[in-house]
């Protein structure tokens, strides 16, 4: 069997689709194909850990309890690369998908914490990474 390489996102199975959809867009815009699955469990860092062994391309993303948590299949679970608070913002859910996507195509990181916005409103995100305790670029 031949899989094609995706990112895995395991999301709890009592979430709905709408919740996480602007994760899957930020990934889409990257053009780096996704593969959702639906699972029982709760832990959202768990999720993103199972996710990242199972995708060829070794990132996972994990969406549960109102957070959405993206890791390499090299970190250890308790430790992902970036976890956000689910739904609290369009902008940031979308970056973080794409910051995903990003990963994998290995470039610069969409800061989630920005806080420039352009004059219509419009955030502008910076390439830069905030993700576990980083701040330089790759």
């Amino acid at each position: 069997m031949n899989e094609r390489p995706t990112i895995r996102l395991r999301a709890n199975d009592r979430l709905a689709d709408e919740l996480f959809a602007e994760v899957l867009h930020g990934i889409e815009e990257e053009g780096v194909p996704v593969e959702v699955t639906r699972h029982a469990e709760l832990n959202p860092l768990a999720l993103a850990h199972e996710a990242s062994l199972e995708s060829r391309l070794g990132i996972g993303i994990g969406v549960s309890l109102d957070y959405v948590v993206i890791t390499t299949e090299k970190l250890p679970p308790e430790r992902p690369y970036l976890a956000a608070t689910l739904h609290r913002d369009p902008w940031i859910d979308r970056a973080a998908g794409a910051n995903a996507a990003r990963l994998v195509k290995r470039m610069p990181l969409h800061d989630l914490f920005a806080t420039n916005a352009a004059p219509d409103g419009n955030r502008n995100p910076s390439p830069s990474i905030h993700a576990s305790g980083s701040s330089a670029q790759p």
